[in-house]
């Protein structure tokens, strides 16, 4: 699809899964690293347990499809390699600081008169102006200021974020598509554009409704936890959760006395649980005895199978229930393991080979998916500064330098 668009990724975390995602779209992408590696991308976990950062988890997993340099962009003679291989690209993708390339002396204006074609697509906080361009944050900062911490966890408790970076997760399309249009008008142009993204905007973003529930609240709305208003949406399995809303109304009937009739087939429905009348069932009027009691049938059941079956049974039923997945579930998840999702990679260097999702979408007859493991440091190296005219005494020599 982009086999024709050369990627040059100058990126920290934050934006490693955009670029993976233009690589499985075909284009070339070459990610630059600092001279000796990324050390900070390239974190923990390890494979094996190893600390090594040739192991790293995150860096495998996020920049497949991608080929490796090493460069030192800061240094003079960084810069002037920096600016060869600009010449031969389509789009620059990359995370600097606002103002950084203006330093150097590539802001947009010099940018545009240098490379009139180049697209480049900023990945920030908080964009490169307003208030906030210049304060520097990754994840914690970006879901705490962008909202979705304040909303995830018990009320009683500290606010929570996940355990993986997801604000880098949700900008990473949104770049992706600001490139896709810019190359798409640059058809017509004949000039590149910017593309600014800013992490704090496309995190709200996620909130769907909540940024006005919190402009049109009296006080900050409070965390919910595993209850959806008086209910709990997330109930305990034998071997993990499942999201299921207790939630009456005309469009939850059928589901509730189809859960109850469930429940009476395995013998965990108690009497009055089979007479309820769940036309006149609500949430809102029910007392807190009564709730509970509701609850704790139900509670009971699910806490007696697994989330695998109790997903199973859901759907043969057509009931409004969906396991919470972890990695381990969604590994082994048969709809996945049926449309192949998953491919394996070889990692000889460590004598190891790893499962990873093959594709994010299928289009027609064009693939999209993986095409290449993760580059180790400098991997290519010779191979794309040889193709930029350096010849290998010169490459040898920017290495010794701590250029590359």
């Amino acid at each position: 699809m982009l086999s024709s668009i050369r990627i040059l990724e100058i990126c920290d975390e934050a934006g490693f899964l955009a670029g993976k995602i233009l690589g499985d779209l075909g284009a070339d992408v070459v990610k630059v690293e600092a001279p000796g590696g990324d050390l900070v991308g390239r974190r923990p976990p390890y494979l094996g347990g190893i600390r090594d950062p040739e192991r790293s988890l995150a860096w495998l997993a996020l920049n497949t499809s991608k080929r490796g340099v090493t460069l030192d962009p800061e240094s003079s003679p960084g810069r002037a390699v920096l600016q060869r291989l600009l010449d031969q690209t389509d789009v620059l993708l990359d995370t600097f600081a606002p103002g950084t390339l203006d330093a150097w002396g590539l802001g947009w204006d010099a940018m545009q008169r240098q490379y009139p074609r180049l697209v480049r697509c900023a990945i920030t906080p908080f964009g490169q102006t307003g208030p906030h361009a210049q304060l520097r944050a990754r994840d914690l900062v970006v879901v705490a200021m962008g909202g979705n911490a304040s909303m995830t966890g018990d009320p009683d408790r500290p606010p929570l974020r996940c355990t993986l970076p997801t604000s880098y997760y949700h900008a990473a399309p949104e770049a992706v598509l600001g490139v896709l249009m810019a190359l798409q008008a640059r058809e017509t142009s004949g000039r590149g554009q910017l593309v600014d993204v800013s992490l704090h905007e496309c995190q709200l973003g996620t909130l769907l409704g909540g940024p006005g529930l919190y402009g049109n609240s009296p006080r900050p709305p409070r965390r919910s936890g595993a209850r959806s208003g008086r209910t709990r949406e997330i109930w305990l399995a034998r071997d993990g959760y499942v999201s299921f809303g207790l939630r009456g109304g005309p469009a939850r009937v059928a589901g509730l006395r189809a859960m109850v009739a469930w429940m009476s087939e395995s013998g965990a429905a108690p009497a009055w649980l089979c007479n309820y009348d769940w036309e006149q069932f609500s949430p809102a009027t029910l007392d807190d005895v009564a709730l509970a009691r509701l609850e704790a049938a139900l509670g009971s059941f699910f806490a007696s199978k697994t989330m695998r079956e109790l997903y199973a049974g859901a759907l043969e039923r057509r009931i409004l229930l969906a396991p919470c997945n972890d990695a381990r579930e969604i590994l082994a998840h048969p709809q996945l393991r049926d449309r192949a999702f998953f491919t394996t990679l070889e990692y000889p260097e460590f004598g190891a080979a790893i499962e990873h999702p093959a594709f994010f979408a299928k289009a027609g007859g064009l693939r999209v998916g993986i095409r290449r493991r993760a580059p180790r440091i400098g991997e290519h190296n010779d191979e794309v500064y040889r193709a930029l005219g350096l010849e290998r005494e010169e490459i040898a020599k920017l290495a010794a330098e701590g250029v590359l």
